[in-house]
């Protein structure tokens, strides 16, 4: 039983941290800044168009997660000599996020049957929730991985709390999309 619990928090983190990123990207990455405006640009698109990214393979979706992930196993061996499954797993799962995000987009008959079973028994995060997140203004339902942060979060309005913090210690405002 320890295993499962702590798979499932492994799980959980990387939902955590999908969503984190996907919140800074929303929030604050604009079209114009250096280094991140062409992630910017990419959500701008998505927002407008969802089901533009499909058009990516794997690797065009997540070349720069597997760069980032590399890099914190990397330095987890070679920095701090720790190596393990769970780390493992947590970098491989967000490593993974654009590909869950993507099935989230598909319809039933563009994504493997495992796939779409995951989803419909709620183990992975289907179309129905990850569509909250398109509605409105596009600032809520970041976490792109499991149906189960989402709706915590939003009910302790953690990513708004976070953006006024932010906006007090920094004085910076969050992206608006003017939708």
């Amino acid at each position: 039983m320890d295993i499962i619990l702590k798979i499932l928090l492994i799980i959980l983190i990387a939902d955590f941290i999908s969503g984190f990123v996907h919140w800074l990207e929303d929030a604050y990455a604009k079209p114009e800044m250096r280094l991140v405006g062409a992630i910017a640009r990419e959500n701008l698109l998505h927002h407008d168009k969802p089901r533009d990214f499909l058009k990516k393979n794997w690797w065009q979706s997540s070349y720069d997660l597997i760069a980032i992930g590399l890099v914190i196993l990397a330095v987890a061996w070679f920095a701090f000599g720790v190596m393990s499954g769970w780390l493992i797993l947590l970098v491989f799962l967000s490593v993974n996020a654009n590909q869950i995000h993507k099935w989230a987009h598909q319809n039933r008959q563009e994504k493997p049957w495992l796939v779409t079973k995951l989803q419909d028994w709620n183990i992975i995060q289907g179309a129905r929730q990850h569509g909250r997140h398109h509605r409105g203004e596009k600032n809520t339902y970041y976490c792109v991985i499991t149906n189960v942060l989402n709706p915590v979060l939003e009910e302790m309005r953690f990513w708004v709390g976070l953006e006024r913090l932010i906006l007090r210690v920094t004085g910076v405002e969050r992206r608006f999309d003017g939708v």
